[in-house]
């Protein structure tokens, strides 16, 4: 056996996303160059029909093969009842007779419980492999970590790692021991096997993001063939210098893949893959075939069983965001069953729909596949609240994940999804913490799948199979009379809270907002900050991004690190390459003719679509940041996503790096390095000539939505009503939850000027905003985005996918006067007026002074704070011993009002001294208009007027009980003229 040589970093890998495997490769005399082909499958899930197509392939790659292998990557288990309920040997038969090479244990192959896989794994003549596994002490032989295969003449290593711990019910690895340190596990075995073979490769099944962490630490391996995450690659993606590949699942493609090993230098050379269609296969092995028809008719008799009828089909698509017709179903039947309160179940775990029609055995086993079992547990309110409220915020998913029976919830988000709450109730009333409910679940997850955690005592493990529990519910409900129709009945919902703060760590803040939605049309804010947050990560010549990766917005305000993680959908991964002006320039320009507009955001350059005549462009018009244009024999550095650089239409060149990790965290550094609000003017990168920058939101007004009524777009405008039973209903009354109408005034009362908006059930955009259970939305401005389109037959607004109130603007409060004194002196000589600072407060004299300190200046209190220089509370405040009043001044004491009639300090309001300088305020107290009859008990100040035996008098000064006619040596009144 020749000795490996550690050459990972001079490995040129090349790869293709369309070759083709027909030509017989073989050894070159003159460069001792050999040709591995490999054909690999993942995660086939019991696809057992088509798999006589995939054979016929497999055996014609082999006869024109010199080197070939071929492997599978675990999961072909669970899925279709024919080899489901024979627990899996019919995929055991038809591999051993294609030739399967190796084969990597997947999560599901335990499914069957531990006498089945052990059978299996007996009655298979291919190696099972994972290195991460240890059956211990079961039944289970141990796994093999590698396998060491001779491909007629080439070495080849297969090293494998399974899923730890694996998704199944953890019943079915009881006594086993998985070591989910994939990276360590796979870098204990280098050596080894770099000294016993030519071609080394990771068989895995522990999903694509797992295999790009062990490409990116592990550097021996020539490529990483994998499974699990249902991933479909049409190309090899590379990281860190390694090829990555996978099918998809459920047998819709056949991976290939083509080693060159040089014999004389012991390399790997150059690796290419690709995918093929098996609906495009056409020729069928008659060997296999035979086994699949044989194991389907055994089968006809009890699957096709007929246990009801629905019409209306019993579908699970919605799953993730309310209660559907199938999980309504199937948690009723396992209430039934178990005769229980409650009964709950995980959406993974429906793994169809039936059809309307017939309803038979066969469509309840492809549903369940995995023979889950019903168990009872007894669990307080709490427990089931705690329970539902991780099944949504687990792992940041942010999606239903429990359907149910016996009870409704309702969960509330932010804006973006995040879990806030969650209301939880049984026969309308809320769930009491403390009561006990008789809870029926999935054994999955009642034992600890999926990390779920139901806290309470169990008090059966098991009544039965999910399967039994369907098929004698659909009975019973066909013997009474019923058919099986489901709909959604809103056991569960979504409800945004579009008040809650955006979820994670504030990291930076935006004054203009950030959008996408001209992103077809020019450079827009959100392609702005993602390009220039991969280039600065790397210090590449340019950034670029597709647009399908560029989705949503970040409003004004402040931007936390959750909130651009949760605007990736896809999770790309940073690729840095190489490339000519020239081919960045093709790539630019069949991209826009592609997408009939601007599909790639940038930075580092600016360009320009040329239109042509035929609604294309003709050409396009690059310039560098310095304004010089693109050399087109020019060599640049481009940074740009891992599904790019997968794809032909877009690769650029050779990989130079691909160790900066997701764009996402990429975006999350670079705002939180900035110091200033992130904020872009759109339209200055990227342009069509002829067109202008439009606005950033791309809002409309409603009556330009009326008038250009097609596209998706956002429009702008007040809540006035809804349509019910086609009766418009503007203002208050009784709304319909699946509409609303909008108008560019709140006061709108014309019909025709208003948009109607689809309110569609299920999402977050009706939960937010219909009127039925958000009555108080009524007159609010909002801005949606949806398909304009005809609605209610009017123009109006389909499938709206985003909101947000506007608010209204506040005008700012007025700034207190800048107060900035100097600092009092004990020695100085102060007059009044004059105004100094003291331990951080501001005084003013009132009088001459001199060392008296203001805080606390004596008996004659010759020091009062400046007042415009702090924010003075409304209304009367509770009087204070302390304070100087003055006439008209009002304060609380004893929770009576007092107006002070002239200077005080000190006089207790309620008892005041014999000046009585305070008088109670009532509301009788009010003072009437005019002049009022004179009375002896009140006191009067100079310019007051009162009426006495019907003449007018003004009171000249201070006075009491003087007789207005004759009020003494004084003469304190004077007659008014009328």
């Amino acid at each position: 056996m020749p000795i490996r040589k550690s050459m990972r970093h001079m490995i040129l890998l090349v790869f293709a996303l369309f070759f083709c495997l027909t030509v017989p490769q073989s050894v070159s005399g003159e460069t001792g160059e050999k040709t591995l082909h490999i054909i690999h499958t993942n995660d086939i899930h019991a696809s057992f029909d088509e798999y006589g197509k995939v054979a016929a392939y497999i055996q014609n790659k082999r006869q024109m093969s010199d080197h070939f292998l071929y492997v599978d990557a675990g999961d072909f288990a669970s899925g279709n009842p024919v080899v489901d309920l024979n627990y899996g040997k019919p995929m055991i038969d038809v591999f051993n007779l294609v030739g399967l090479d190796a084969f990597t244990i997947g999560n599901h192959e335990f499914d069957y419980g531990q006498d089945h896989l052990k059978t299996n794994m007996e009655q298979a003549n291919f190696p099972w492999l994972a290195a991460n596994l240890d059956t211990g002490a079961t039944d289970v032989e141990n796994t093999k970590p590698y396998v060491l295969l001779d491909a007629d003449g080439i070495s080849v290593a297969l090293f494998s790692l399974t899923q730890a711990p694996p998704a199944t019910a953890p019943a079915n690895v009881v006594g086993m021991d998985f070591d989910n340190d994939y990276i360590g596990t796979a870098l204990a075995y280098k050596d080894e096997l770099e000294s016993q073979a030519d071609v080394i490769i990771a068989l895995t099944h522990i999903g694509y993001d797992q295999d790009r962490r062990l490409a990116n630490e592990v550097e021996y391996f020539d490529a990483i063939i994998g499974g699990h995450s249902h991933t479909t690659l049409n190309a090899p993606a590379i990281v860190n210098g390694t090829p990555i590949v996978q099918t998809g699942s459920n047998l819709q493609h056949i991976g290939e893949l083509e080693f060159t090993y040089n014999e004389t230098t012991d390399e790997v050379t150059e690796v290419s893959g690709q995918l093929t269609a098996v609906s495009s296969l056409t020729e069928t092995d008659e060997d296999v075939q035979a086994v699949i028809d044989k194991y389907n008719e055994e089968m006809d008799e009890l699957l096709g069983k007929v246990i009801g009828y629905s019409n209306t089909g019993l579908s699970r698509d919605g799953r993730y965001d309310r209660d559907v017709p199938l999980g309504n179903f199937w948690t009723d039947a396992m209430r039934a069953f178990a005769d229980a309160d409650i009964a709950l179940t995980n959406n993974g775990g429906i793994r169809d729909s039936i059809a309307p029609g017939e309803v038979t055995l066969n469509d309840i086993y492809k549903i369940e596949p995995f023979a889950n079992e019903i168990m009872v547990i007894e669990m307080t309110g709490e427990a089931i609240e705690n329970v539902i409220a991780y099944s949504y915020a687990r792992d940041d998913r942010n999606q239903i994940d429990l359907q149910t029976s016996g009870l409704h919830y309702e969960i509330i988000t932010g804006m973006t999804g995040n879990f806030i709450d969650v209301n939880v109730s049984i026969d309308g009333q809320p769930l009491e913490a403390d009561s006990t409910y008789k809870v029926a679940v999935a054994d999955y997850i009642g034992t600890g799948g999926s990390g779920y955690h139901f806290e309470g005592e169990i008090l059966q493990e098991t009544v039965g199979l999910m399967t039994t529990a369907m098929e004698q519910y659909a009975l019973e409900r066909t013997a009474a009379g019923h058919a099986l129709d489901y709909e959604s009945e809103g056991r569960i919902a979504l409800k945004v809270d579009p008040t809650a703060p955006n979820p994670g760590e504030i990291i930076g803040s935006t004054n203009t907002g950030l959008y996408s939605e001209n992103k077809n049309k020019q450079d827009v804010g959100l392609g702005n900050l993602y390009a220039d947050s991969i280039r600065a990560k790397t210090g590449s010549d340019f950034a670029l991004l597709n647009g399908s990766s560029i989705t949503g917005e970040i409003p004004p305000g402040s931007i936390t690190d959750k909130q651009i993680e949760a605007l990736d959908r896809y999770g790309n991964t940073i690729v840095v390459v190489e490339t000519t002006g020239s081919r960045l320039k093709e790539v630019l320009l069949e991209q826009s003719r592609y997408h009939r507009g601007v599909d790639l955001q940038g930075s580092g350059l600016t360009y320009t679509l040329i239109p042509d005549e035929n609604s294309g462009f003709s050409d396009v018009t690059i310039l560098l940041e310095n304004g010089e244009p693109l050399d087109p024999d020019g060599t640049y550095t481009v940074a740009y996503n891992d599904y790019m650089h997968a794809s032909t239409f877009y690769n650029l060149g050779t990989a130079v790096d691909d160790s900066y990790g997701p764009v996402w965290q990429a975006v999350v550094d670079y705002v939180s390095t900035q110091t200033e609000p992130i904020n872009y003017t759109e339209g200055n990168r990227i342009a069509i000539e002829g067109k202008e920058p439009e606005d950033p939101t791309g809002t409309l007004t409603v009556a330009e939505a009326i008038a250009n009524n097609s596209g998706t777009k956002a429009v702008k405008g007040y809540i006035v009503g809804s349509i019910n039973n086609n009766r418009p209903i503007i203002g208050e009354g009784s709304h319909a939850p699946s509409n609303l109408l909008l108008a560019d005034s709140p006061d709108e009362t014309d019909r025709a000027k208003m948009l109607p908006v689809q309110l569609v059930n299920g999402t977050s955009v009706r939960n937010g905003l219909n009127l039925v259970n958000n009555p108080e939305n009524i007159g609010k401005q909002v801005r949606i985005t949806g398909s304009l389109e005809t609605y209610f037959g009017t123009p109006g607004m389909r499938n709206p996918s985003t909101y947000g109130f506007i608010e209204e603007p506040v005008e700012p409060e007025p700034e207190l006067p800048a107060c900035d004194y100097q600092a009092w002196d004990k020695t100085a000589i102060y007059t009044a007026g004059d105004r100094v600072e003291h331990e951080g407060d501001f005084y003013e004299a009132k009088w001459w002074t001199q060392g008296e300190n203001p805080a606390d200046s004596g008996r004659w209190d010759v020091w009062k704070k400046a007042t415009d220089c702090y924010e003075e509370p409304d209304g009367p405040q509770e009087w204070q011993a302390d304070e100087i009043y003055t006439a008209g001044d009002r304060v609380y004491y004893e929770g009576q009002l007092y107006e002070a009639k002239w200077w005080t300090q000190g006089d207790n309001p309620s008892e005041s001294g014999q000046w009585d300088v305070w008088k109670k305020v009532t509301d009788s107290d009010e003072v009437p208009e005019g002049p009022q009859e004179w009375n002896a008990t009140t006191i009067y100040v100079a310019g007051d007027r009162v009426l006495y035996e019907g003449q007018l008098y003004e009171a000249k000064w201070w006075t009491q009980g003087e007789n207005p006619s004759e009020s003494g040596q004084w003469d304190v009144w004077k007659k008014g003229s009328n």
